[in-house]
């Protein structure tokens, strides 16, 4: 079908990266009029000006309590969506996907959709209720990961609606041929010396307000920097030439800085200034992961987070075993998968992974980057993301009419 249809996508942040902003690119190439609404001004939004596609900056209200921001806020979008005659608005991320949901079926949008990048809010009770209340408002309901598709399903909410679809991203960027020695050079690690990637924002240890500010990771940052840093000091008592390169920043100042400085203090309690490197916020990410031996991707609760990428430079992957991370991860096969919060099983997987033959590793993230280039195609994942704004729109009994002839 070569339908052109109104697309609205909702993104809860600015911050949010190239898998929201490359879909919507190629649903604009594809011939469809597509907008972006987001809450604030950023990288995003500027992203998508540029590429000339239409954003609007109207911002969410603060709390779900706040009866009269949050009435005003859909019904401003409603109003929007209903004179732009739009067919189909798709909405990721927290807080879009309560209000954006409510906006869109306030307006009467014929498909409403909603896609998580990762597994985390269903995974906290509170949200999680939230998100089933709100399911229902939904046409279909995206899983991005078969963790998220299992919990969709094990909730027995819009069972028959949940369709399994990735994230795609283009992937010219990550070239396994790329000569990783410059970056060797560049922090003084020799070329014969082990070295263990990370690639993570620094999010600071997240708070559930509504459950009396209970931890949800006990103090711990989603993406486990602390778990690799304890892991790194058991590694260097095994190998004392080994290297761990940690690129990445804090995303906003306040709380996310002092975690930063607090994983910085750790380092140097376990007099690891030697072996740790933090490289900061980097932009050639394909040429850091190309100078590594082994990725590590110890978050607590994931998507694919940080293991697609050095996969597709065809780097075996350790990660925790939590969220999306074993749809890419198969232990054995393109890395090794151990529990959450355990630097322990870390440490001794690193060490496993270190001791194998060059040519074993390179076999495993051959096989890696095969199963990323299958997975995350980024034409092929807007291919299935076209077809389902068809397939719910048909199933509307709506498919080809306009909202003039409604």
């Amino acid at each position: 079908m070569s339908q052109s249809l109104r697309i609205v996508h909702i993104v809860g942040s600015a911050f949010a990266g190239g898998w929201a902003f490359h879909p919507l690119c190629r649903l604009r190439d594809a011939g469809h009029r597509v907008h972006l609404i987001c809450p604030e001004d950023g990288p995003l939004p500027e992203r998508t000006r540029a590429a000339g596609i239409p954003t609007h900056i109207i911002p969410f209200p603060r709390r779900i309590r706040h009866m009269h921001s949050a009435a005003a806020y859909v019904a401003r979008v409603a109003a929007w969506l209903r004179r732009e005659q739009i067919d189909v608005v798709h909405n990721h991320l927290a807080p879009a996907n309560v209000w954006g949901r409510l906006a869109a079926y306030a307006a009467g949008v014929p498909v409403r959709l909603t896609q998580w990048p990762g597994p985390l809010p269903l995974e906290i009770p509170a949200s999680r209720r939230i998100e089933m209340a709100l399911a229902r408002l939904d046409s279909a309901i995206i899983a991005s990961s078969t963790a998220t598709q299992r919990i969709y399903e094990a909730c027995g909410v819009m069972r028959d609606r949940i369709r399994l679809i990735y994230y795609g991203f283009p992937f010219e960027p990550f070239d396994p041929t790329i000569d990783g020695s410059p970056i060797r050079r560049e922090f003084n690690i020799a070329p014969d010396v082990p070295l263990v990637t990370m690639v993570a924002y620094m999010y600071s240890p997240l708070q559930e307000r509504s459950l009396r500010g209970l931890n949800v990771f006990g103090g711990i940052g989603l993406k486990g920097h602390e778990i690799l840093i304890a892991a790194a000091a058991r590694v260097r008592e095994v190998n004392p030439a080994v290297r761990f390169l940690i690129v990445g920043d804090s995303l906003a100042p306040g709380e996310a800085e002092r975690y930063k400085r607090r994983l910085h203090q750790m380092v140097a309690d376990l007099e690891l200034q030697q072996t740790v490197i933090f490289a900061g916020k980097r932009t050639d990410i394909p040429s850091i992961l190309a100078a590594g031996d082994v990725a590590a991707v110890p978050s607590l609760s994931e998507n694919v987070g940080g293991a697609v990428e050095p996969l597709l430079m065809e780097r075996p992957v350790v990660a925790s075993a939590v969220g999306g991370l074993p749809d890419v991860v198969r232990d054995g096969e393109t890395g090794y998968l151990v529990p959450p919060r355990d630097p322990g099983a870390l440490a001794d997987a690193l060490l496993r992974m270190l001791a194998l033959p060059p040519a074993a590793r390179h076999a495993m993230g051959r096989r890696g980057r095969a199963m990323v280039r299958e997975l995350f195609d980024l034409p092929t994942t807007v291919r299935q993301t076209e077809q389902l704004y068809y397939d719910m729109l048909n199933a509307t009994g709506m498919g080809g009419l306009r909202w003039a002839r409604r």
